[in-house]
């Protein structure tokens, strides 16, 4: 997990993305590139087949991305929470280009990922878009691969993009499970995504049922950074700069997890993943649907993480050195309804354990508890978060809805230590989001603006003593996203 600065006032506009398609996921994941690609027209006419199938099915493109980010906080230093701000806005996205297969069985893939300026304030860096800490633009060769295929299996090698999940058919939201395990693209509304260097492994069996996937990581690609780096390096320690300061290792990971559903209405997902020098994460999680006329429906799931530190312990070091050990646990529930076509509430509550606090270094996690702002839950945390979408297309607006959610976190304390409290957390977030439903060069833009507010009450720890905190921050993004196939 990407530690987030806290505390916050009002801010101007700005920030975020949208979900996308992905290069190197082969056909297990829940939309295959191609396919996302072949929603949108293209901007020539269709040639004619040269009956070689490496080119006729090869894609090739511009996902265009622009991007508004500005959180501040009033903070309250006295009480060891900072006064803040991290504001930019860029636009870019990346080049990207799919072969077809060679012999049905060998496929290659890249991206350019770049990223220019268009908002670039100097003294407020870490905003997820800019390169830290110039607030400069940027371009890097986020993903060169290739993919072998047999079957309904993929392995691929090289620079990629990471997606195992799987979702349910016929609900509305999966906001807080967009990775749905604990290594993925964590695509946190900036201009890129986390990209990985790494073999990986992709399947479906039992007639599709079930699809699997496990794979080895070696290093990553930070979502505003022009470099792969170490596990530790790139995916924790990220507010060290320049990065030559960065000290710890971590050689890789290994993970192994799957998604299966016995019927159309219920599905397990599990996963264990072993990060070196780092910290091992074990996940499991049961989602059922009860259906009714008219696509109306009930929607219940609970799950369960678990995690420890391995090795040198670095998540609880600090810049590399070696930390004390730890282990920790969560446990959640989540409620989804929709009983009318336009109105889908939702609910999801958890408690984690005093030990320590949950880390998702890779994703943004399939915790239910994932907020706009806030992440995953402290140390002791008690969490409820309620919310609802309101869906406008039967209201004649087709593509437009709006959800609003409001959560508390409480109890929180350092890690492993009731005695040392952190301040309670109230957020509200709202999230304004319109996607162009209709033929044509626009189909499938995708445009949101959020705003998202957060108040920090309550004792808290400052290092050297307990201190009354009464801290608040704003954060307001606005984005825009459209794909632009060129064959």
């Amino acid at each position: 997990m990407k530690k987030r600065a806290r505390g916050g006032r009002q801010a101007g506009v700005l920030g975020g993305i949208a979900l996308a398609s992905m290069l190197a996921a082969g056909p297990v994941a829940a939309q295959s590139q191609s396919e996302v690609q072949n929603e949108a027209p293209t901007l020539y006419e269709e040639p004619a087949k040269s009956g070689v199938p490496f080119w006729d099915e090869a894609n090739i493109g511009y996902m265009f991305r622009t991007a508004s980010f500005n959180r501040s906080s009033n903070g309250d230093p006295s009480a060891g929470i900072a006064t803040f701000k991290q504001a930019g806005a860029g636009v870019g996205g990346w080049l990207y280009g799919t072969t077809g297969e060679l012999a049905n069985f060998l496929s290659f893939g890249a991206t350019y990922n770049f990223v220019q300026p268009i908002w670039s304030p100097e003294q407020y860096p870490f905003n997820f878009i800019l390169k830290d800490t110039s607030q400069s633009g940027y371009g890097v060769v986020g993903e060169l691969n290739a993919r072998l295929r047999y079957e309904t299996n993929t392995f691929v090698i090289g620079r990629q993009t990471i997606r195992n999940q799987w979702f349910m058919d016929g609900v509305y939201r999966f906001f807080n499970k967009l990775d749905q395990s604990m290594v993925g693209p964590r695509d946190i509304r900036g201009m890129q995504w986390l990209t990985y260097e790494a073999a990986t492994l992709q399947g479906r069996v039992l007639n599709d049922s079930l699809r699997y996937y496990a794979g080895y990581v070696t290093s990553v690609k930070q979502v505003n950074d022009d470099k792969f780096r170490n596990l530790y390096q790139g995916g924790w320690n990220v507010f060290q700069y320049p990065s030559a300061s960065r000290e710890g290792d971590s050689d890789g990971m290994a993970y192994i997890g799957m998604n299966w559903k016995p019927t159309n209405d219920n599905m397990i997902s599990a996963s264990y993943h072993n990060v070196q020098n780092m910290l091992n994460m074990v996940y499991l999680d049961y989602d059922h649907v009860f259906r009714m006329e008219e696509g109306k429906y009930f929607r219940i799931g609970a799950q369960w993480m678990y995690q420890e530190s391995n090795g040198q312990s670095l998540m609880r070091g600090v810049n590399g050195s070696t930390g004390p050990s730890f282990n920790t646990n969560y446990g959640g529930i989540y409620l989804e309804a929709r009983p009318v076509k336009w109105w889908i509430p939702y609910a999801m509550a958890g408690l984690t354990s005093d030990h320590n606090q949950i880390y998702s270094p890779f994703s943004i996690g399939p915790s239910y508890l994932i907020q706009r702002v806030g992440e995953n839950s402290r140390a002791g945390e008690r969490t409820w978060i309620l919310g609802t979408v309101f869906d406008f297309s039967t209201f004649g607006a087709p593509g437009l809805s709006f959800d609003i959610t409001y959560g508390q976190r409480t109890n929180r304390n350092v890690d492993g230590n009731p005695n040392l409290p952190v301040a309670d957390w109230d957020e509200m977030a709202t999230d304004l989001i319109y996607i162009f439903p209709q033929d044509g060069f626009f189909k499938n833009l995708r445009a949101r603006a959020r705003y998202a507010k957060v108040w920090q009450k309550g004792d808290n720890w400052t290092g050297s003593s307990i201190q009354y905190a009464d801290s608040t921050t704003n954060d307001v993004r606005f984005d825009v996203q459209l794909n632009i196939p060129f064959k």
